[in-house]
């Protein structure tokens, strides 16, 4: 009896074994994400060639234009004798200092609703119109919008520094640096303001470009930066990314240039800075893409 009973065990543990075998390799199973594995998963993304680029994303298509390496000082000074001179320059755009930036692509227009809507299926903005650019993004959103957009293009873009912002704003050495404004010294040449805006956001291109092609980066809408805001300091840098993570969760601000067209001109100078919290959504406020380009 102890023979058969030991018999019958064997058999049934055989034909688990031969069962377990015979399952599937790729059976669906919900497995949690290995988190290194996510973590990693950004260094796979492309940089851009080092040219102006046309990229596609849902079947729209955006134009990003070469912003070459360079050296140039960023802010203001109320100094007659500097060359960034402005007698009306804020304490929040000093002291100028000198800043070196690696080249890089930054797109000729801000992000449109069109192409905001092609890659997350949905659209913030507050006047709906797929022809305006988006607004009414915050930090957080944008940072979101950014990490779809790489996913399906293969390609990583980002919000600029505000030293990157800056620079490309200024001409990247192929403009009078000390312009002040984005292209210009006549606003109403380059920028919706509070001034010719009739107050709504407008289409992108519709005015001037700057010297390097790239239109409203003074005025239409402020654009996120990815620095935390804080104070400059005087010595140079390169390739800036702006003060580290304040401890105090009330000074937890990110950078935003540009001005608005909801603004007077001058809030919409090359060297304004504004600040809020990454939450922070509004009609005036929208997305500026860059991406590094290949060594």
């Amino acid at each position: 009896m102890l023979k058969i009973k030991h018999s019958i065990f064997v058999l049934l543990a055989t034909a688990f074994v031969v069962f377990a075998a015979c399952e599937p390799e790729d059976d669906p199973v919900d497995v949690p994400a290995d988190p290194v594995e996510n973590q990693e998963e950004p260094l796979n993304l492309r940089l851009a060639p080092a040219k102006d680029t046309v990229f596609e994303a849902g079947g729209v298509r955006f134009n990003m234009i070469y912003v070459p390496a360079g050296n140039f000082t960023m802010g203001a000074s109320t100094n007659p004798g500097s060359g960034v001179y402005d007698p009306d320059a804020d304490i929040l755009e000093q002291p100028a200092h000198t800043v070196h930036l690696d080249a890089f692509l930054m797109a000729d227009v801000e992000v449109s609703q069109f192409l905001y809507f092609a890659v997350t299926r949905n659209n913030p903005s507050t006047v709906s119109d797929l022809s305006l650019p988006v607004h009414d993004v915050s930090f957080t959103r944008a940072q979101q919008f950014i990490d779809t957009l790489n996913k399906m293009t293969g390609y990583r873009f980002r919000l600029p520094t505000e030293a990157e912002w800056e620079y490309a704003a200024r001409g990247a050495g192929r403009a009078d640096s000390n312009y002040l404004f984005a292209g210009s010294n006549n606003l109403d040449s380059i920028g919706w303001s509070s001034r010719n805006s009739g107050g709504r956001v407008h289409q992108s291109a519709m005015l001037a470009p700057n010297a390097l092609g790239i239109y409203d980066l003074s005025g239409n809408l402020m654009e996120w930066c990815t620095d935390w805001y804080g104070s400059y300091t005087s010595g140079p840098q390169t390739n800036p990314q702006g003060p580290e993570m304040p401890s105090n969760a009330n000074l937890q601000k990110r950078a935003l240039r540009g001005g608005s067209y909801a603004m007077s001109p001058y809030y919409l100078r090359n060297t304004a800075r504004h600040f809020a919290f990454g939450s922070k959504e509004s009609d005036d406020i929208g997305i500026r893409l860059v991406i590094s380009v290949k060594n």
